[in-house]
């Protein structure tokens, strides 16, 4: 049995904005800690790579300052691209309070998922604190 697991997080400097556009991925900027070999992250693209076939579970929050939507804060992990593609999502009835979901997926071996931004406009997150968002992925695969 393997476990493997990643925890991410978005910190930025106190007042510094960041503006995540609407489709558009989350990029988190710190690696908080990882265990294995099966998921990697790109911050580039924002992209979660799991490289072997299974279940995984995955816990985010993100705490926004404001939105230029009209249906709130709503987020979505989705993978794909591909005729599987899912997007499970966590929603926030307002544009200021933490937003938060979970999911578990069945992925293919190489697959790859991110947090997105599905609500109908921009969202800027909080000013106010150090982290903005956090993730974590985990997966145990049978040997």
């Amino acid at each position: 049995m393997a476990i493997s697991y990643i925890e991410l997080t978005r910190l930025a400097v106190h007042g510094e904005v960041v503006v995540v556009e609407e489709n558009g991925a989350l990029l988190f900027d710190v690696i908080v800690s990882t265990g294995g070999t099966q998921i990697s992250y790109d911050k580039l693209t924002g992209a979660i790579t799991f490289h072997e076939a299974g279940y995984y579970y995955i816990d985010w929050y993100v705490a926004p300052q404001f939105g230029l939507t009209t249906n709130g804060s709503n987020w979505a992990i989705r993978t794909g691209p591909g005729p599987g593609q899912q997007s499970l999502i966590g929603s926030s009835h307002t544009k200021v309070s933490a937003t938060t979901g979970f999911a578990i997926l069945n992925v293919a071996a190489d697959e790859t998922a991110q947090l997105v931004n599905v609500s109908d406009g921009a969202l800027y997150l909080s000013e106010a604190v150090d982290a903005k968002a956090g993730l974590i992925a985990y997966g145990i695969q049978q040997s």
